[in-house]
């Protein structure tokens, strides 16, 4: 795996033009271009918030920041997931011309989605500041839980973008099971409210761990439990680890199979 990164680092500035491709890409056309980055987590935002807040009565304090804290780095997630298990097969033309490590494709798609998340969180910012919510020293942390969560990322977009393409099935099951998922994540809801005896199951789910670590940090001003950071570290390195193999022992059978 360490072989392979250094691969990567080689062609850093075709990743990074693909990157910049796929950001251009995604607002090309487009009337209010970047500024989509601000409105989408803010519709959403106000959506869950008339849904869960006044029409089931969700009695969470400051309900819309809490709910935004979870709904950013999950959107992130979602999107860079959604997007890279299809990269490999749709750029199939680009596969079968020229070698460079396959890896890049997917990747691009992630940090393409990483650096609109982080132009997201302005959005964050300024809410807590509406809210008059009081930022601690806890948040030198939150870059840590970025890069697990960007670690977390790419290990399972490298698994599920080889193996969709070997089963094109897999793009239409991840959608599936992002539906269940996002409910199985504490995002509209607080931890808290969990029942004690389901509580270690849910914090089985690596996102849920994300997400509790990124409300710590940003609006509790707490640092999140060690146990916390062993497990998103954990899942980081497994995924990572593994995507990498799974990724390799698919790749020699790319072309043929696009």
């Amino acid at each position: 795996m360490i072989q392979r990164i250094k691969e990567i680092l080689k062609y850093k500035e075709l990743l990074q033009n693909l990157t910049v491709k796929e950001l251009k890409l995604k607002y090309k056309n487009s009337v209010l271009g970047f500024f989509w980055s601000f409105l989408n987590p803010l519709m959403m935002m106000l959506v869950y918030t008339f849904a869960f807040k006044y029409v089931l009565r969700v009695t969470t304090e400051n309900f819309a920041v809490v709910l935004l804290a979870g709904l950013l780095p999950w959107t992130f997630f979602q999107n860079s997931i959604n997007s890279a298990t299809t990269s490999i097969v749709s750029n199939g033309n680009l596969v079968k011309k020229v070698y460079f490590p396959r890896e890049i494709i997917p990747l691009s798609m992630i940090f393409s989605n990483f650096i609109n998340f982080l132009i997201t969180f302005i959005v964050l910012f300024l809410a807590i500041m509406v809210f008059k919510i009081k930022i601690g020293a806890a948040i030198i942390l939150l870059p840590i839980v970025l890069i697990l969560l960007l670690g977390i990322t790419i290990g399972l977009s490298l698994i599920l973008s080889s193996l969709n393409v070997i089963y094109r099935d897999v793009s239409h099951f991840v959608e599936i099971i992002f539906m269940a998922w996002f409910y199985l994540t504490p995002i509209v809801y607080s931890l808290d409210l969990i029942p004690a005896q389901f509580r270690g199951i849910i914090l089985l789910n690596p996102l849920a761990l994300v997400v509790e670590s990124v409300r710590s940090t940003v609006l509790y001003n707490t640092v999140p439990s060690i146990h916390f950071f062993a497990g998103m570290t954990a899942y980081a390195v497994i995924l990572m680890f593994i995507g990498s193999k799974v990724f390799r022992s698919i790749e020699k059978s790319f072309a043929e199979t696009i």
